[in-house]
Parts: structure tokens; C-alpha cells; sequence
């Protein structure tokens, strides 16, 4: 018997994200945050939190913002989940953490078999248990390719059987073909369980085995059959994205009306409160309210008459403006937290133009990384230039990022052959008798006023060596829509990472272009390779040094233009016990907020 932990040693990442301050107060800033509740809703028990916008849906196997998996946490279960303070794997819905056992002879000679069994008294709100059968529902449904969950299948393909004990179907067993570094988490950390009598009332995904649609020939045979297209449809459809929403975890699905807010309202007699005293079964709050307000200085306004109890990310001149109030912080705890997540700008390598990593190089030194920190986050981040957090140990360090430099950007793009300006003065080149014109566009979400600048500040810099940039706004769901469409040409957007081991598959496998998260279109042969090895290498040393080439691939084709790594500014009101941060994100627990 062997445990396969997927987790490296975070407590050493805890140690250097807690290295520097988090709160650059001026040193004769007069210090408010020890000041006593002086608010009026002492007694509320509903915790109202902010939103800049809808989430794309609220079924967490077709979903993919953040947001959404932060509401989807309060009302589905994983089998595992993470303490968030100690960054350790921890079993939620399972009874413990699985066994994982090498398998050596027979069919799946080779891979593993990895053994979960659900706590006991797990039930779905019809008092029914919660068991394998459950769990290989949510499996199937995530496999099925005709469901929308393109995002998800990456993590679990390489589980390929599910068998369940006939005496006691709360265990069961996962089988792999292959050995999987990430095969703990991924498998009981990443597909939430959702009953199979909710989501598949007539049982139209009975009739397949997990077997049959993991296995490529065999998927083939089914792939168009009738129930099986059905169920997808049916999945995928507004009732099982927005209105039909239910799950075993503490909260219960109330209300979602568009632009305006979610409630969700903690279930009375709830089977996890056996569990009240362990990790991830806080339920405190009695009513969860998600309140939409696309801007957020409207948002701290409404924060001010205390119709919101909490807001993350706030922006960092607002921050600064709380810090000094007297008023606000006998209200609110004030708090920066450093975290897993990046901002970067992500560039169209398919575009007839950008295709030429020249260009995309050339766009890299038209960033000031420095000012956009300085003056857009007021020192509130950190550069980056690699998608793996320095805090890891197979973190690249070898690599240097793109430097600020107008001169390195004329240069490359002359060697790319754009030497000729228009009447515009925008640079261009005759290639095939046809026009090639540096005129781009980039994208960001509406209400999100930092990436607007960061893209107003490459712009700006742009126009200075001839390149037009047009600066446009999109609703965050077809902002969103046109990412994973490759609608665009670049796009300021953010990637959340989990406390645990990095998997390069989803964002950069050239199978991820289509449905996946690649929006980039970066990858070839060879670096998908190479990361297909990264997810079957087991030795922590040869893996790590496979990913640190990846990052230099990366790093050399510029798909990415690493930005920095936000700290995160939050505000909880004082009414609740003092506000527990952490590094991954969203950088607290709405389920922890007491009242004293």
C-alpha cells in the first residue's frame, strides 16, 4: 500500500508569502483597525458579500469562473478539500483520505487503484444516502463529451473504472491505466457530487458504465446514441445551470435573480453538523446573500451603509481610502493577504500576425510591469513571469521577464519585417501582396477599472512604436464566451490556482483549445508531450525538472504576458469575529463568519 500526496510542502510557501507586510500603511498614518464595532446590525446573521458580476452558471460541472465554484462551494461537496490554513489535502466527503495502491498485474497492470468511502452519514436533502453510485453519476456526467465540461474531463480522464462493494456502496474504487502524479486530488478534489436523481430524473445515464465512456473505442460505439446525447442536452440546459440547483452540502439554493443577487440559506438539520467541529463544515452564517454590483465604487458606497458585509479585491485606492477612515473601520476589518493567482494578458497565437512570436515578444516589452504596480495597485502586487508561483519548488527562477524597453520592441518588430508606416503611422509589411497592419484589439471584462487600465497603459506605449491597440469592454459572460472562442486578439484576465501540485494540461495542452482553457492556442507535439509526461512522472525531481523546460517553452514563445500577482485586498464587517484570511482564493471562508 502507498499514499500518493499531491501536495508539496506548502507550509514552506505559507513561510515566504508571510515574509513581507501586507498592509503598507504610511508610517504617520494614524492606525484605526483595533477601533470596536460601532455599526447598526449587530445582530444580523446574514452575510452579504459582493460580486462584480453574475457567475456563468451554477452547475459546477459545466461551470468555469471562479465565482461560480466559490457559491458551488457552499452547496455541492468534493470527496476531499483543502484546509486552507495549513494547505494540506483533507477528506470531506470521503471518511478519510484514499488509499492508493500500485497495480501490478492484470488489466490495469501499471496504473492504480485508488479506494474513497463516503462518511456515513452523508445524505441528499431527500434523506437518501450519498454513495459510489453518486459519485460515478458526476464522473459519467463530467466524462460525457457531449456535456459541456471540456474545463473539467483534463483532470480525470486518466481514471478509466469505477467499481463499487456490492455490501456497502459507500465504497468504492477508482482504476487508472497509468500512474497520475495528481491522482489524490484529482480525483476526489476536483468533481463535485451531485444526485443523480436531480440531475438525471430518468436515469438516462444508467445505462453506461464509466468503463465504457472512458475508453476511447468504446465511446465510439455510444458516442451518438440517443439517451446519451439526450442527458447532455438536458444537462446543459438553463434548468440544470440556474434553476435546478442542489447539492449535500450545508447551503440550500434559494433565489438567483440576473444583475442583482444570489441568496442561499443554511439547511436546517443539516447530516454534516456530526461534523461541525472539523474543517470545512463551519456553516455559521444563516443566510448567504451574493449581491451584484458591477461597480465598485458603488459597491463601497453600499458597503459604507453596511448593505454589504464583505468584499474582496477591493480596488487599491479605495483600500487606501478605508485605511484612513475612521468611520469605515469602526465597521470593518481591513486586511491584504497574498495569494494564489496571477493577472497576465493572454495573446491570439493562431492571429495571422501574432502567430509570429516576434510580435508576441515585442508586445512583452511594451508593458511597464513596475507602473501598472505602482500606480494601479499601489504596490499591492507582485511581478511574475511564469504561471507556476515562485513559492514552488519547480518554480523556473532561471528565467528573467520581459523588460519595459521601447527600443527591444522596434527592434523585433523590424526583424519581423514591419518597417513601413501607414498615414496613420501605425507599421505594417506587404507579405504576398497582401497588407499586414499592426492594429490590434484587447479585451477586458465591464466594471473591472484595473484591467481597463492595464489595457489603456499598453495602448498608450503601443501607439509610441507604431502599434494601434483598441481598448474594449465586454459583459463579463461574453467577455468570458469570446475567450473560450479565441474571439479575440489579446485579453487582461486572471488564472486562480489551487494549493496544490500545478497541472499544465488545461491551460496549455493543445487538447485544451477547444473547450478547454488554452484560449491562447499555444502548444505543439512536443510540448504537448512533454506535458503529458509531467502528469505520469512520479519522482517529484525529474518532474519538477520537466516543468521547469515547459516554463522556458513558454517563456520563449510568449503565448502569456506574465504580469503580477495581486495581493488581496478584502473588507469583512466587524459584527462577525475577526476576519481568518487565507492564500487561496478567494482568501476566506463565508461559512466561518461567527458572531460573537
Amino acid at each position: 500500500m502507498i499514499r500518493i500526496s499531491v501536495l508539496i510542502n506548502l507550509f514552506f510557501i505559507s513561510l515566504l508569502l508571510a515574509c513581507e507586510p501586507a498592509q503598507k500603511q504610511a508610517e504617520s498614518q494614524e492606525d484605526f483597525s483595533q477601533l470596536p464595532y460601532a455599526g447598526k446590525k449587530a445582530n444580523s446573521n446574514t452575510l452579504v458579500v459582493h460580486e462584480l458580476g453574475d457567475p456563468d452558471k451554477l452547475n459546477p460541472t459545466t461551470s468555469q469562473g471562479a465565482g461560480s465554484t466559490y457559491i458551488e462551494h457552499n452547496i455541492f461537496m468534493y470527496l476531499l478539500d483543502v484546509d486552507k490554513e495549513k494547505l494540506e489535502i483533507i477528506p470531506w466527503l470521503a471518511k478519510a483520505r484514499p488509499v492508493i495502491t500500485e497495480i501490478t498485474v492484470g488489466e490495469f497492470a501499471g496504473g492504480l487503484k485508488i479506494d474513497y468511502e463516503i462518511k456515513a452519514e452523508a445524505v441528499w436533502d431527500n434523506g437518501t444516502p450519498v454513495t459510489g453510485y453518486d459519485v460515478d453519476f458526476s464522473m459519467k456526467a463530467t466524462m460525457n463529451p457531449h456535456v459541456d465540461a471540456e474545463h473539467q474531463r483534463p483532470y480525470v480522464e486518466f481514471i478509466k473504472k469505477i467499481v463499487i462493494d456490492k455490501t456497502n456502496p459507500k465504497k468504492f474504487s477508482f482504476y487508472t491505466k497509468e500512474k497520475n502524479y495528481a491522482a489524490e486530488f484529482s480525483s476526489g478534489g476536483t468533481v463535485f457530487i451531485m444526485p443523480a436523481y436531480i440531475y438525471d430524473p430518468s436515469g438516462l445515464m444508467k445505462k453506461y458504465s464509466l468503463e465504457q465512456i472512458a475508453d476511447k473505442e468504446s465511446l465510439k460505439k455510444i458516442y451518438e446514441e440517443k439517451e446519451f446525447r439526450q442527458f447532455a442536452k438536458d444537462f446543459n440546459s438553463e434548468t440544470y445551470q440556474r434553476e435546478k440547483v442542489e447539492g449535500c452540502g450545508p447551503y440550500k439554493y434559494i433565489s438567483w435573480v440576473t444583475g442583482e443577487r444570489i441568496i442561499l440559506k443554511r439547511k436546517a438539520n443539516w447530516w454534516g453538523e456530526a461534523y461541525k467541529n472539523e474543517k470545512s463544515f463551519e456553516n455559521y452564517p444563516e443566510e448567504i446573500v451574493y449581491e451584484i454590483i458591477a461597480d465598485q465604487v458603488t459597491a463601497v458606497t453600499a458597503m459604507k451603509d453596511e448593505a454589504i458585509d464583505l468584499m474582496r479585491s477591493v480596488k487599491p485606492s479605495e483600500y487606501a481610502n478605508m485605511l484612513k477612515s475612521k468611520s469605515f473601520n469602526e465597521k470593518f476589518y481591513l486586511k491584504a493577504e497574498d495569494q494564489l493567482s496571477y493577472t497576465y494578458i493572454g495573446i491570439n497565437t493562431k492571429n495571422e500576425i501574432l502567430q509570429d512570436k516576434k510580435v508576441r515578444k515585442a508586445l512583452s516589452h511594451l508593458v511597464d510591469v513596475d507602473q501598472i504596480i505602482e500606480t494601479i495597485f499601489y504596490g499591492y502586487a507582485k511581478k511574475l513571469h511564469s504561471f507556476v508561483h515562485p513559492s514552488k519548488a519547480y518554480f523556473n527562477d532561471t528565467l528573467k521577464g520581459y523588460d519595459f524597453n521601447l527600443e527591444k520592441a522596434v527592434a523585433l518588430l523590424e526583424e519581423a519585417g514591419y518597417t513601413e508606416f501607414n498615414d496613420k503611422g501605425i507599421r505594417y509589411k506587404i507579405e504576398d501582396g497582401e497588407e499586414k497592419t499592426l492594429s490590434f484589439s484587447i479585451k477586458f471584462n465591464n466594471g473591472n477599472d484595473q484591467r481597463e487600465n492595464i489595457s489603456m497603459f499598453l495602448k498608450e506605449n503601443a501607439r509610441k512604436v507604431g502599434v494601434d491597440i483598441d481598448v474594449q469592454g465586454k459583459e463579463w459572460s461574453v467577455y468570458l464566451e469570446e475567450c473560450k472562442s479565441h474571439n479575440f486578439d489579446l485579453y487582461v484576465l486572471g488564472w486562480v490556482q489551487e494549493a496544490v501540485l500545478d497541472d499544465p494540461k488545461q491551460l496549455f495542452h493543445t487538447e485544451a483549445y477547444n473547450g478547454g482553457s488554452n484560449y491562447v492556442g499555444f502548444g505543439d507535439a512536443y510540448s504537448d508531450k512533454l506535458i503529458d509526461d509531467i502528469r505520469t512522472e512520479m519522482d517529484d525531481a525529474k518532474r519538477g525538472e520537466k516543468m521547469k523546460e515547459l516554463q522556458a517553452i513558454i517563456h520563449e514563445e510568449s503565448p502569456y504576458i506574465f504580469l503580477f500577482i495581486p495581493e488581496n485586498l478584502m473588507a469583512v464587517s466587524k459584527r462577525f469575529e475577526k476576519l481568518k484570511t487565507y492564500v487561496a482564493r478567494p482568501g476566506y471562508d463565508e461559512r466561518e463568519m461567527k458572531l460573537p
